[in-house]
C-alpha cells in the first residue's frame, strides 16, 4: 500500500470478529458448592476478544472500527455503546433481529488475579460471508481478526490482501476451519492451548517454527507471567513480562493483540511490539475488568522508560 493510498483510508484498523458484555466481579477464594460468598468488587464492561481490542486500539490513538454482529436486548446495546463511548466506529456492524446480547460472567481471584469466564454466545452471532460487506472491511490500512467465524474471516482475509492491507490475528479459540483462517495472516499471535492443538508440537519453539513454515511471517506465543516468544526469519525472541500487582488479568491478550497493531503500522521490529504490547497488557492488569485499565499512548511511553525500554518510549513521540 502506498502512503497516498494509506493516507485516503479513513481508518487505521478495523476489527472483524466477537463483542461481548462482561459481568465482572472480584472475589477472595472460589467458594465450596452450596455455599454463599460475597463479593468485593462488581463491574460492567465492554468484552469480547477483537471488540476489546478495538477499545485498546482507539485509546492507543489510533482510527477504529469494529465490524462484527450483534443482538438488539439490552446486553446486547449496552456492549455496542461501551464502544461508541471509546470512539470505535460501529456503523457497519450486522444486526441479529431479536437475538440476545453475547455475555460473559467473569470472576477474578483477588489474591491471584487469575479469572473465571463463563460466557454465552447465542447461535444467531455467527457470521455468514454474505453478510459482511467489502467496503466496511478494507477502509482500513490493517485488518484484525480471530477467525470465531473461520468462512467469514477467510472472505474479510482475502478482500483485505486485495486491498493491500495488513493482517494480524488472535489465536485464542479453536473452531472448526481455523487452519484456513491463520495461515493467510502476516502476523499470529496464540495462546499455547493455539499453538499445542493446531500444530502438534510439544515445545513452544517447535510450535512456533511450525506455525512460521505454514504462512505466518511473524509469529508469537502469550505465556502468562513469563511473558512471551516470538519468531520471525529464523530468529526466537523472548521478551519477559513486566512486573506488576495483578488485579485481573481477564482481556489481557485482548488488549495485547490491540497493541500489537501499533507496531504493526509503525513498522516496527517483532520484537519492539512484542515489548509494547506486553507492557500496554502489563498495564491493563492493574485494573479490574478488560477495558477499564488500557492506558493511553503518553502513559505507555512513561512506563516503559521506567523499566528501561528508553528506545521505544522515544519512538512514541
Amino acid at each position: 500500500m502506498t502512503p497516498e493510498v494509506a493516507a485516503a483510508r479513513p481508518f487505521d484498523v478495523v476489527g472483524f470478529g466477537v463483542n461481548a458484555l462482561d459481568l465482572i466481579a472480584i472475589i477472595d477464594g472460589y467458594p465450596l458448592p452450596d455455599m454463599k460468598a460475597q463479593f468485593k468488587e462488581f463491574d460492567v464492561q465492554g468484552g469480547g476478544v477483537t471488540a476489546t481490542a478495538m477499545a485498546a486500539c482507539a485509546r492507543l490513538g489510533l482510527r477504529t472500527r469494529y465490524v462484527g454482529k450483534i443482538g438488539t436486548d439490552f446486553w446486547a446495546r449496552l456492549s455496542l455503546r461501551t464502544l461508541s463511548k471509546e470512539g470505535v466506529d460501529v456503523r457497519c456492524v450486522i444486526r441479529a433481529k431479536g437475538s440476545p446480547g453475547h455475555v460473559s460472567l467473569v470472576l477474578a481471584d483477588r489474591a491471584t488475579g487469575q479469572r473465571t469466564l463463563f460466557f454465552r454466545r447465542p447461535p444467531t452471532y455467527a457470521i455468514r460471508p454474505e453478510e459482511v460487506d467489502r467496503a466496511a472491511i478494507t477502509a482500513g490500512r490493517l485488518l484484525h481478526v480471530d477467525g470465531i467465524d473461520p468462512e467469514a474471516a477467510v472472505q474479510a482475509i482475502g478482500w483485505a490482501r486485495e486491498a493491500g492491507m495488513r493482517v494480524t490475528m488472535d489465536g485464542e479459540r479453536i473452531v472448526p476451519g481455523i487452519e484456513e483462517v491463520w495461515p493467510r495472516v502476516d502476523l499470529l499471535v496464540c495462546n499455547p492451548r493455539f499453538l499445542a492443538a493446531v500444530t502438534g508440537e510439544q515445545t513452544p519453539k517447535e510450535g512456533l517454527q511450525a506455525l512460521a513454515a505454514r504462512g505466518p511471517s511473524r509469529v508469537a506465543v502469550t505465556l502468562a507471567e513469563e511473558g512471551v516468544l516470538g519468531f520471525t526469519e529464523g530468529r526466537f525472541m523472548r521478551i519477559p513480562g513486566f512486573p506488576i500487582k495483578a488485579v485481573d488479568t481477564n482481556g489481557a491478550g485482548d488488549v495485547f493483540h490491540g497493541a500489537c497493531a501499533v507496531g504493526e503500522l509503525r513498522d516496527w521490529s517483532l520484537e519492539w511490539t512484542l515489548t509494547f504490547a506486553s507492557a500496554v497488557a502489563a498495564m491493563k492488569c492493574r485494573s479490574l475488568g478488560g477495558r477499564r485499565g488500557i492506558p493511553r499512548l503518553p502513559e505507555v511511553a512513561v512506563f516503559l522508560a521506567a523499566h528501561g525500554c528508553t528506545e521505544i518510549a522515544d519512538a512514541i513521540g
